[in-house]
């Protein structure tokens, strides 16, 4: 081999070694794939006398991951995120009251350490208002896992 051609030969060795770092890296700092496939929801309703509650369950392979909760007396969403894997679920709320729609956010727990993260948000509805719970797999909303939609939906 002559002296020209090894060090292009080198420079493109260390070259390729680099890309495969950066490859590494940057697939170790992307966040978690969304769940594959979709969790399990199972929906359970709760009557009371100023209600209807809804809580939504997820759960994959015999591993729970949280629930989505809400309470028609306090007119309170819970989500409960309970699994530290990198990875969460959004929920988006939506009423129907008098004929109109009103989107009221989506919202999802904060990653973090805890050994459930969660939150909570406050509600002030009319008595009787239908309120659309839908738990998605990605922040776009169109991964659809689960909820009480529709005539299933929670009364406030």
């Amino acid at each position: 081999m002559t002296a020209t051609r090894q060090p292009r030969r080198l420079a493109r060795l260390l070259a390729g070694a680099a890309l495969a770092v950066g490859a590494l890296v940057g697939a170790a700092a992307a966040p978690a794939a969304a769940y594959e496939p979709n969790p399990e929801a199972a929906v359970t309703y709760q009557k009371s006398d100023s209600g209807v509650g809804v809580n939504v369950g997820l759960s994959q392979g015999g591993s729970y991951l949280g629930t989505v909760v809400f309470d028609a007396h306090s007119q309170q969403l819970g989500v409960y995120d309970t699994k530290n894997d990198g990875d969460t679920f959004y929920v988006h709320v939506s009423t129907t009251h008098g004929g109109v729609t009103h989107n009221l956010g989506t919202y999802s727990a904060p990653g973090g350490e805890n050994v459930v993260d969660s939150v909570v948000k406050d509600f002030d509805l009319p008595e009787g208002t239908a309120v659309d719970i839908a738990v998605y797999d990605d922040p776009a909303l169109t991964d659809y896992i689960g909820g009480a939609r529709g005539t299933g939906a929670a009364i406030a």
